[in-house]
Order: structure tokens, then C-alpha cells, then sequence
């Protein structure tokens, strides 16, 4: 369409309105198109993020878990309690 508008221009021929709308509504789509692109790629750079973010967060707590679980097996006759925070205390 677009090829179509600029050899009726440098034919110096008039561009038909329905041709004009047709241009401008596909332009119109097309912009559309981009701003949603965009906006799907901020989307799932924010997901990516927050993934990584809870990934991380798991990955320290695993290992937190793990040093409880060896000191409880080390240690099976003492009388051991935890803190709501997850701390072992004596």
C-alpha cells in the first residue's frame, strides 16, 4: 500500500481517500502492534526478574535448612528449640 501511495506521488496523481484511509488505519495497526510489543517486553522482563528474585530467596533459605538439618543431626540429645525467624537456640 505504502508503495503504491508513493508511485501515485511521484506521479503527481491524487491519492484516492479510500486508499488514504486504508494507509492510515494500517499505520494506525501497526504502531498498535509496536506499542504492544513493547510493552509485552517490559511485562516479561519484570516476570524474569521477579523469578530471579524468588529463585534467589529460595536458594538461601534451602541452604539455611540444610545447616538446621546437619546441626539436628549432630546434636540429637539436646534439647534444641527454633525462633519464628527460623533460628536454632539452646
Amino acid at each position: 500500500l505504502e508503495n503504491h501511495v508513493s508511485l501515485l506521488q511521484r506521479m503527481n496523481q491524487p491519492v484516492p481517500q479510500t486508499v488514504a484511509l486504508l494507509l492510515s488505519e494500517a499505520r494506525r495497526k501497526e504502531k498498535k502492534k509496536n506499542a504492544k510489543r513493547v510493552a509485552n517486553r517490559k511485562s516479561a522482563s519484570t516476570s524474569r526478574a521477579r523469578k530471579k528474585a524468588l529463585v534467589e530467596e529460595m536458594t538461601k533459605a534451602n541452604a539455611r535448612l540444610k545447616r538446621q538439618a546437619m546441626i539436628l543431626a549432630l546434636l540429637p540429645d539436646l534439647v534444641i528449640t527454633t525462633t519464628p525467624e527460623g533460628e536454632i537456640t539452646f
